[in-house]
């Protein structure tokens, strides 16, 4: 299945091609983090569709809409 990504400040270089991510059917978010190669301590928002998520371990559906948000320091 197919899934739509936004990757916002640093992680944007992880971005792949076209802004659609290639995953099993079943799989959840913690999959998607594991393509991309995010590490958790570099995700400090999820949203799905446009809903807030905590749990990685939510199954996605085709045509799902994953943003992650990398955490922003201050000086």
């Amino acid at each position: 299945m197919q899934v739509r990504v936004k990757l916002m400040g640093v992680l944007k270089e992880k971005m792949p091609e076209g802004g659609a991510l290639e995953l099993a059917d079943g799989a959840t978010i913690e999959d998607a983090l594991q393509t991309l190669e995010i590490p958790h301590e570099s995700v400090h928002i999820i949203s799905v569709n446009g809903s807030f998520e905590r749990d990685f371990g939510r199954t996605l559906e085709p045509d799902d809409e994953i943003t992650v948000l990398a955490p922003v320091g201050a000086g």
